[in-house]
């Protein structure tokens, strides 16, 4: 009996014994994968929703130990596993990079926002993997969007909303600083776009300020960094498309022209900028001119893109580079070739660039622009300075030298005339 019972106790031992080299493999395990993955998990730290509305303004927050700055042309968008075109913007606040996209036009469906080409810290190792983040759009529409979506500023800062409702909407602004003041509150019709200015004391306090904008349950929280002055960087030598996109549908066997714009957004004069085309778009675009020799601050220039179709339906996105010798910037186009492809207007648009995306006004009718005017989609656009004024009348002086010139000729008219009679009348006898 004694003998039964220590071998039922040595066989309850071995069993717990076990146990207990089971759960320390499993504790092993555990550590081994924490320590393993923890440098990709801390790595980049993204604050950024995972849902979004039809026409929601986006804003992602990339935290981490950045080796290469965060550039327009290192951000993608995906739908799936295919590359789209959206309006976006990169800006760097101290030590942190924020991405905001306008969603306006995308449907229903699952998204990725990715940084491509990007080096960055990874526990003590240099990597470039993309940085991907998922998200998604709904079936229901924001009730309105915000542009932009981040700031940075010394000054006073317009901030346009957009009612995408269909119905009137007030949308409540709280700026919550001391540094900028603006008006409380904005009502919108439906579709109606409009600007609110925010003004910055003389002397604000250096800083992120976060203006909240809401109406009912839907809320955007805008983060604006209020600077003293503008540091190097922020000056850094900077190109533009206007604007960052574009689709164009065409027939099969055609050729089709568009008009885009690129502007020098920096401080400084930027010198021999080169154009180069991805390859997919290589045997269909052609760009002009393949280079501009100067462009100066807030200078835009046109830039024309001859388009020709082969006999093949399909669709090809790819990018339009500019590029000096130390930045660039990229244009996306989508081409859409279509059998016996009849624009539902009668015509596509020339020009894709709206006055809005130049940054500029459309004077109305009596009035003429004071400075700069680049052809739009609008119109004449007025762009520098935005000033749209009451033509200019002709001065007195102006009216007095053209009646002197009026009468000049009129007594040459009369003195050849009176000598030619002589003359004839001399003959005659």
């Amino acid at each position: 009996m004694k003998s039964c019972r220590k071998v039922a106790g040595n066989f309850n031992s071995k069993k717990h014994h076990l146990k207990f080299n089971l759960l320390m493999v499993v504790l092993s395990l555990t550590l081994f994968l924490v320590m393993v993955l923890m440098p990709s998990i801390s790595a980049i730290e993204v604050s950024m929703d995972s849902k979004f509305s039809q026409g929601e303004t986006l804003l992602a927050k990339f935290s981490g130990n950045f080796i290469d700055q965060i550039r327009d042309e290192n951000v993608l968008f995906y739908r799936g596993h295919v590359k789209i075109p959206i309006v976006y913007d990169v800006v760097k606040i101290e030590e942190e990079f924020y991405v905001y996209a306008l969603l306006a036009g995308k449907t229903e469906g699952n998204y990725s926002l990715s940084i491509e080409g990007v080096r960055y810290m990874k526990g003590t190792d240099i990597v470039d993997d993309d940085i991907v983040s998922n998200f998604s759009i709904s079936n229901e529409t924001a009730v309105f969007s915000v542009n932009p979506g981040v700031l940075i500023t010394t000054n006073d800062f317009p901030v346009e909303f957009q009612n995408l409702q269909d119905r009137k909407i007030t949308i409540n602004i709280n700026e919550n600083s001391p540094s900028i003041d603006s008006q409380k509150s904005l009502e919108l019709k439906s579709g109606e776009k409009k600007k609110v200015f925010f003004s910055v004391e003389e002397n604000p306090v250096k800083g992120i300020v976060s203006v909240e904008f809401s109406s009912g349950d839907f809320s955007y929280i805008l983060p604006a960094y209020i600077d003293s002055g503008i540091t190097d960087e922020e000056k850094e030598k900077k190109l533009e498309f206007h604007p960052q996109s574009a689709t164009v549908s065409l027939a099969t066997n055609s050729d089709a022209k568009r008009i885009i714009y690129i502007e020098n957004t920096g401080e400084e004069i930027l010198e021999d900028i080169l154009f180069d085309v991805s390859p997919l778009l290589e045997p269909y675009v052609e760009i002009f001119p393949d280079k501009i020799n100067k462009l100066e601050p807030n200078e835009t220039e046109k830039i024309e893109i001859q388009i020709s179709s082969d006999a093949q339906e399909k669709i090809i996105e790819g990018d339009v580079i500019a590029f000096t010798e130390n930045f660039s910037a990229s244009f996306t186009l989508v081409l859409d070739f279509v059998k016996d492809f009849v624009p539902a207007n009668g015509s596509e648009p020339l020009i894709v660039t709206s006055c809005e995306d130049l940054g500029g006004i459309v004077c109305t009718e009596g009035l003429e622009c004071s400075g700069d005017i680049v052809q739009s989609k609008n119109g004449d656009c007025c762009i520098a300075p935005l000033v749209c004024q009451e033509p200019k009348k002709p001065s007195s002086g102006k009216y007095i030298g053209w009646g002197l010139l009026i009468l000049a000729f009129v007594f040459l008219f009369w003195f050849y005339k009176r000598r030619y009679k002589r003359v004839a009348k001399r003959k005659a006898f």
